[in-house]
């Protein structure tokens, strides 16, 4: 057997090699290492979101990270480095294109290969989560460091501070070029040498063919406006003003928001149906005045339902909620550009089945910060027992979710959630702040527990935002974070097409996980239940 073979289990379990050209291991640790050092290789890879595959030969097999931005010389500079199944030597060699649609899909260029040099013991140095080594590559050389996170799989990648440093180069933007071929990923993409298959090929959903179809009709027919077609939705209700422009930057009007929401109601309503809602309005468009509405107002469209909740003293308020896409529909009709959810169902609105984790960084922390803070919170959540699920905001933030049964008050599960918060504080003060105040989140990033208590809402999934470029809140997986994704590239124009790819719904678990917070949980976080 290959001296790396049993490393490439996982590797392996992930494909069937009766369909795959790609290497299966057999030949692993045959191949002889350069005197100098062992071989390394970064493949750039643009699969859903374009990320840097770090790849270092170590014992008969390629020790594997995912850096989403890639490798900078700068040390000042941190790149989130996702450790990954270990891939066989045989690996290194490949360029050209892996099929949309399979597993790893996308087009693949050699950016960089030579040898490498570890600093002491290498396997020891893993195992402790700190590996210093020495590269000699055609773009890349000198000293850089592998320092693995709290986060369990997270690492950070950075150079040492040697006369290879430069502050002020980046390499992967000057120099993006395959050290095997002399061309982009673009150019393979265009005329591909060599061809993968993968066994891992989905039939689209209803809602994926749902969406391919509304973004096919709008190709096929470029003179069909969105305001023509949602006018003819059977709805139940008059639509009016649809030519009013809702977002100006975008010239975005509430005809296109209509059609928007309609083709998102089947990945959208699971969240949103049969729960309190709140609104942010904006009914002459989002640089006009905006106003927040809790309480169905007289003459609402009728898929708008009134919600009677009793509140603390006895006295009965009239929320609102819906249960279809007419619905989702009715509420933009009525200029609505956010829509928040309670965290639990109007069956038992008193016992919340949601917890919210709102990551709210300074403006000034970079990205990386925030998508290993939400690693951080999902090991955590993990080590509790509790499955977590992932979304962006909109914004800069992110928000990480978990599903709980109906068990505990929206008191218990506030101070739940505020008694994790406060350990990660302590644990990380210099990263984490529990504290609301402005002057407490300098160079930090907000742990938003609030969002767990009565009344407190969260932007929904797929909501669009009062923004510019009508950004959308939208459910991703831990694998999209890890690759690299950009918050911005998600609104009302480019999430329609994105469902209409997508091999699953990223959130299509999330009804179906059963966990609770038992009292050993509370132990764990150092609460009292």
């Amino acid at each position: 057997m290959a001296r790396g073979a049993p490393k490439l289990s996982k590797y392996r379990a992930m494909r069937d090699f009766e369909r795959t050209p790609e290497p299966s291991g057999a030949r692993t640790g045959t191949k002889k290492a350069e005197p100098s050092g062992n071989h390394f290789v970064i493949q750039k890879h643009a699969a859903r979101r374009l990320h840097y595959d770090f790849r270092l030969e170590h014992d008969g097999v390629l020790w594997s990270w995912s850096v989403p931005k890639g490798p900078s010389l700068s040390p000042t500079e941190r790149r989130l480095a996702v450790h990954v199944e270990d891939h066989p030597l045989d690996y290194a060699d490949f360029e050209g294109i892996i099929p949309k649609g399979q597993y790893g899909g996308g087009t693949v260029v050699v950016w960089d290969r030579g040898t490498w040099q570890p600093e002491g013991d290498a396997s020891e140095a893993m195992k402790r989560g700190r590996l210093t080594f020495t590269l000699a590559g055609e773009k890349l050389s000198g000293r850089w460091h592998l320092i693995r996170t709290k986060g369990g799989d997270n690492w950070l990648l950075f150079k040492g501070r040697d006369d290879a440093a430069d502050d002020k180069l980046d390499i992967v933007e000057t120099r993006p070029e395959s050290v095997v071929s002399g061309r982009t990923i673009e150019q393979i993409a265009a005329a591909p040498d060599r061809v993968w298959q993968s066994n891992r090929k989905a039939e689209p959903t209803v809602a994926q063919k749902r969406a391919a179809r509304f973004v096919g009709a709008k190709r096929a027919q470029p003179q069909a406006r969105p305001e023509d077609l949602v006018a003819q939705l059977p709805l139940g209700f008059k639509l009016t003003n649809l030519d009013r422009i809702l977002y100006p930057e975008q010239g975005i009007t509430k005809g296109e928001l209509l059609a928007y929401l309609a083709v998102v109601a089947e990945w959208m309503l699971p969240h949103v149906a049969n729960r309190p809602l709140t609104l942010v309005r904006c009914p002459e468009g989002r640089k006009k005045p905006c106003f927040f509405q809790k309480h169905v107002l007289p003459g609402s469209p009728s898929a708008i339902h009134p919600l009677p909740l009793t509140e603390g003293k006895g006295e009965v308020e009239t929320y609102m909620m819906i249960d279809d896409m007419p619905g989702l529909v009715a509420l933009a009709q009525l200029g609505t550009l956010e829509i928040h959810t309670w965290g639990s169902h109007a069956d038992k609105p008193e016992l919340p089945d949601l917890m919210v984790f709102d990551l709210d960084p300074d403006e000034d922390l970079p990205w990386d910060r925030v998508a290993l803070a939400a690693f951080d919170i999902r090991r955590r959540l993990d080590n509790l027992g509790l499955t977590s699920f992932l979304k962006t905001t909109g914004g800069k933030g992110l928000h990480v979710v978990a599903p709980v049964e109906r068990r505990q008050s929206w008191d218990e599960l506030k101070a739940f959630t505020k008694a994790l918060c406060d350990h990660m504080e302590r644990t990380d003060p210099a990263l984490y702040t529990a504290n609301m105040a402005k002057r407490a989140r300098r160079g930090k990033i907000f742990l938003d527990y609030l969002r767990n208590g009565r009344n407190a809402t969260f932007i929904a999934p797929y909501s669009p935002r009062a923004r510019d470029n009508a950004p959308v809140a939208t459910p991703i997986t831990w694998e999209e974070l890890a690759e690299g994704v950009d918050p911005a590239t998600f609104t009302t124009r480019t999430i329609p097409r994105r469902l209409s790819l997508l091999d699953h719904d990223p959130w299509s678990a999330i009804h179906d996980v059963k966990q609770s917070i038992t009292a050993a949980t509370w132990k764990a976080v150092g609460g009292k239940p």
